[in-house]
């Protein structure tokens, strides 16, 4: 019988432009741990530690925590929890800081009680956590974190996992501000043109297309977005020049990730990822501007045991 068991977690992209609340993906990096302890408080969930963000530690206000309990109870309580959570992936980064720990916690008790469930199962679970953090239960963040790789959730609760183009490298920016989800919503319009709609289900389809043709580069040209992106740029300092920069500097495509402030940039090579990276480098200590940069791939594994 185990007592502890180490997850790693990685963060996610959400929308990936065309996808708005239905598509996301994985990442290699960052990531971040937990370890999750059995206990004889049978049915009581608690959080021992919480390292590099200072986050709530009571067990009803913490994502994590939420969707450790929700398993555990459809388990049957068979005891008691201990979650310890070393937080990489910051708070309101944009890149799914909420739904890595939600996917770590369910993760972790799912290995640790040996229940046997698979990831796409341990869903609804880790959206009781996610739902708290967000206010919705949209999976386009968990689910990416649960399975790894680019996954599409459709409004009937269903995960589809489209092929990962190979040559696709990933600059992620994130700026050190924080934009809240409530005023990343507020900006959207209530209702979309229906010419809008149109070519941003044009782009959506042409982007799957190209994913499962194996297509790289015209993968990368349908993440097109006309219908959220230029709306919320204008909460994100600098975008417009970091997308030329970016551009300048190789980029295929990119965009807003999740609510922002982070984005993400594509390329198809490491020459071209390395400018990227080096030019959004040098801008943004120009500015002055906290931040950080990952250049990374798209994580074909969701979270998992660690040895």
């Amino acid at each position: 019988m185990k007592n502890q068991v180490k997850i790693w977690s990685p963060a996610t992209i959400a929308n990936l432009n065309v996808g708005f609340d239905a598509l996301g993906c994985a990442l290699e990096a960052p990531g971040e741990e937990m370890i999750v302890r059995r206990t004889e408080d049978n049915g009581v969930v608690r959080i021992a530690r919480i390292h590099g963000a200072s986050l709530d530690l009571r067990a009803d206000r913490n994502v994590a925590s939420i969707a450790a309990k929700s398993l555990l109870e459809s388990l049957g309580n068979p005891c008691g929890l201990e979650l310890e959570i070393y937080k990489s992936i910051q708070p309101g980064s944009g890149i799914g800081s909420s739904a890595a720990s939600a996917a770590a916690a369910v993760v972790g008790v799912n290995e640790l009680l040996n229940a046997g469930l698979r990831p796409v199962e341990l869903i609804p679970f880790a959206l009781d956590g996610e739902a708290f953090a967000s206010g919705a239960r949209h999976a386009d963040n968990v689910a990416p974190a649960l399975l790894g790789g680019i996954i599409l959730s459709t409004p009937e609760g269903q995960v589809q996992s489209i092929p990962i183009p190979t040559d696709w490298h990933v600059t992620v920016l994130h700026p050190q501000i924080e934009i809240r989800t409530s005023d990343a919503r507020g900006v959207l319009p209530a209702q979309v043109d229906l010419n809008v709609a149109a070519q941003q289900a044009a782009w959506f389809a042409s982007f799957v297309s190209a994913c499962y043709e194996g297509d790289g580069s015209r993968a990368a040209l349908g993440l097109e977005d006309v219908m959220v992106g230029p709306h919320r740029a204008k909460l994100i300092p600098f975008f417009d020049e970091i997308r030329e920069i970016a551009r300048g500097g190789g980029a295929r495509a990119g965009g807003i990730s999740g609510s922002g402030p982070s984005t993400f940039w594509i390329s198809l090579n490491t020459e071209d990822a390395q400018s990227i990276r080096d030019a959004i480098e040098l801008f943004m200590r120009s500015k002055s501007m906290d931040f950080k940069l990952y250049s990374t791939r798209i994580a074909t594994q969701g979270a998992h045991l660690m040895p």
